[in-house]
């Protein structure tokens, strides 16, 4: 399905950059000798590495797939995925609908709470 009569991965899956990212996240999963996942790392890799170079500096899905390869998301501290995923959300979705605003807001809110919940933790430790 993935591969082709060679046994290497068909240059179709190129063209769906979302399916290709997801792959990439997919195959980080892998456990030892798990080969297809293996070679699907490295083929995702380099043909990420090459889809970002072809966007424009400001577009989302560069944004999302430097993120992606500079910290996978199973290695990712799920706080700093959210904050990344608002910030990102934030730049590209400024003119969504009042139903996106509200949700995003709340997001916002949410993150601060936790932070703050966090903070207050940590002054009580360390006094």
């Amino acid at each position: 399905m993935f591969k082709d009569d060679e046994g290497k991965f068909k240059e179709s899956l190129v063209s769906d950059e979302q399916g290709l990212l997801s792959l990439y996240e997919a195959a980080h999963v892998a456990f030892h000798g798990e080969d297809i996942l293996d070679d699907a790392l490295g083929f995702t890799i380099k043909n990420l590495k090459s889809i970002i170079l072809d966007h424009k500096p400001s577009s989302l899905f560069r944004k999302q797939a430097e993120f992606s390869l500079s910290l996978p998301i199973w290695k990712c501290i799920p706080r700093i995925l959210a904050r990344h995923s608002i910030e990102v959300y934030s730049e590209f979705h400024s003119h969504a609908s009042h139903d996106r605003a509200v949700i995003l807001k709340f997001a916002k809110l949410d993150f601060n709470v936790v932070q703050k919940c966090h903070q207050e933790e940590l002054r009580e430790l360390t006094m």
